[in-house]
């Protein structure tokens, strides 16, 4: 049943797709994705860049010269026009037959929007440009896009990113689930192994300095009753015991001793047919 499961939350898992406002030249992406999606459902992703200057009786302000009233129009104009924008990508999508949805963020920066979404909504597959499409050649193989670029080596871990190009695959950025659960296991071994034994040996050692204070008190006697009443004198303990070395204790062996992780960063690279005019 816990197999079952796992394999329909796969089926189910959504596959994001980061588009930009020019349908047409983002297009091959989504076409990319549609026959690689496995009948996953789509997610159409846009981040979306609020423009710093607005234009007011024949020229531009700044943003934040602008009074309010003016500001939030031209805002509302904005937002009118990203979602026609986004309703032609799930009108594609709807004549291809595949289930999608819509998802729009507003942030200044593409790249900086398209990871913390991924970080947000705990997205596990991306598809997304790796430059555009006038960029592409049959030899391409690293990613020419900053946004790609900055997206690749900032995405948590978690995340499979394809990074396409006028319909074809350039690179694949696996997920590292496999690393990321063994790390948290290696700190659950050390949370259960370890940290018992430093507690232990910090109260080992406080009851044997409270041993050590109590025989050194019962060492303070007078050293002439008769002579020098009053008087006493402060004489070491012969059979006095060093304290225990709890290092051993709070460090065992089978704790410290972990085999490095495997590098299961993978780099997959493939065509996904010919490129389409």
């Amino acid at each position: 049943m816990e197999e079952e499961s796992a394999s329909n939350k796969i089926l189910d898992e959504k596959i994001y797709v980061a588009v930009g406002r020019n349908v047409w030249k983002n297009i091959s992406n989504l076409l990319w994705t549609f026959k690689n999606s496995q009948g996953s459902k789509i997610c159409i992703l846009h981040i979306h860049q609020p423009s710093p200057t607005i234009p007011l009786l024949g020229t531009r302000f700044e943003a934040s010269t602008v009074d309010e009233e003016s500001l939030r129009a031209y805002r509302g104009k904005e937002t009118a026009k990203v979602d026609k924008i986004l309703e032609k990508y799930l009108s594609i999508c709807l004549y291809k037959g595949v289930q999608a949805e819509k998802m729009c963020i507003e942030m200044d920066s593409i790249g900086k929007g398209i990871v913390e979404t991924i970080y947000q909504h705990r997205i596990r597959k991306l598809v997304m440009g790796a430059a555009a499409d006038k960029h592409y050649s049959i030899k391409m193989e690293d990613l020419k896009s900053k946004k790609a670029n900055f997206v690749n080596q900032q995405a948590p871990a978690s995340c499979q990113i394809h990074f396409t190009c006028k319909g074809n695959l350039i690179h694949t950025r696996e997920a590292r689930v496999d690393e990321v659960r063994a790390l948290s296991v290696l700190l659950s071994e050390f949370q259960r192994l370890v940290l018992p034994q430093i507690s232990s040996g910090s109260l080992e050692e406080a009851a044997s300095l409270n041993g050590e204070s109590n025989r050194t008190s019962m060492d303070i006697i007078p050293s002439d009753t008769s002579s020098n009443s009053g008087r006493a004198e402060v004489t070491p303990s012969q059979d006095q015991e060093e304290p225990n070395d709890s290092s051993s204790q709070v460090f065992p062996q089978n704790a410290t001793r972990r085999d490095e992780l495997p590098d299961q960063i993978h780099h997959a690279m493939a065509e996904a047919g010919n490129p389409k005019p």
